[in-house]
């Protein structure tokens, strides 16, 4: 696949003038595909010996743990067991259209000739998924399914394949494999923290209340991602909070990188508010200032 990518790149760079805008803008998603697609060669002797497993579902427990049927339960214990044909629905067709939910958001940029924004969101993709992939390596989480399927005694296995988990019910619905096809290509198997599943969803939210189109849409989206997370056993409520956590980071770092320039003379708040929300104006390639 990487070296798909990096032909693409070189063809794009060298066909003519709008290739190379559209690389321009689109890069850091590419880059970032590249940079996930390695990580397969490398991965498991990078968490090697350090897998976290009972600990993430311990603080779980801890803190979001609550009683069912007189039993302490996670809520992700809570909807393994309470589950719905509507719910299996919804939350595996979010998951199943994250990637193209960020894409088209990213398109519809690009088409709109709203190119400061794409290129912010860009780089904060690229930028939230370097801090979540570097996460990965330094604290290596299993995820609910793997409580679930392996317990918590056992040391970690080593060079096992992602499961759909709950997602497979979407599947059942359809008579489809499209779960089993994407989670058998999955390689951070030991990636729930943070959840970028939630961190992608958020950043589009982020460019639609900054252009003020589809904004309830987005907004929503996050939310029934944030819920399908916990719902389909791939992540913990910590997980969501960190990932919230990471697209606020990413975005404030491309940010402050973008307007180094301008924010000396700003007081804090003034800082903040131009960090956030951006004007969305045309290129200057575009507008010709």
């Amino acid at each position: 696949d990487r070296h798909v990518y990096m032909g693409l790149l070189g063809l794009l760079d060298a066909y003519n003038e709008k290739s190379r805008r559209f690389l321009k803008y689109f890069l850091p998603f590419m880059l970032t595909g590249i940079v996930y697609d390695s990580m397969r060669y490398y991965y498991w002797w990078g968490i090697a010996g350090h897998i976290h497993v009972a600990e993430p579902y311990n603080f779980e427990k801890a803190i979001f743990g609550f009683h069912d049927a007189g039993k302490l339960v996670t809520p992700n214990e809570y909807f393994q067991v309470h589950t719905s044909s509507i719910l299996d629905f919804f939350c595996g067709l979010a998951y199943l259209i994250f990637v193209g939910w960020y894409l088209t958001a990213a398109f519809m940029l690009y088409l709109s000739d709203n190119l400061r924004i794409l290129r912010t969101f860009g780089w904060c993709f690229f930028t939230v998924n370097c801090m979540g992939f570097s996460t990965y390596y330094i604290y290596p989480a299993a995820p609910p399914w793997y409580v679930i399927q392996y317990g918590l005694l056992e040391e970690a296995k080593m060079y096992i394949h992602a499961t759909p988990s709950a997602a497979s019910r979407f599947d059942l619905l359809f008579g489809t494999h499209l779960f089993d096809t994407m989670y058998g290509n999955s390689v951070d198997v030991y990636g729930a923290f943070p959840s970028l599943h939630v961190a992608y969803p958020l950043l589009v939210a982020w460019v639609a209340i900054v252009t003020k189109r589809f904004r309830v849409p987005a907004i929503a989206f996050y939310f029934l991602m944030c819920f399908s997370a916990i719902y389909l056993q791939h992540h913990y409520i910590i997980d969501i909070i960190l990932g919230t956590g990471y697209s606020f980071a990413g975005l404030l770092i491309v940010r402050c990188v973008q307007e180094r320039k301008t924010l000396a003379h700003m007081s804090w708040s003034e800082r903040l508010g131009k960090l956030l929300w951006p004007t969305p104006t045309l290129s200057p390639e575009i507008s010709g200032s």
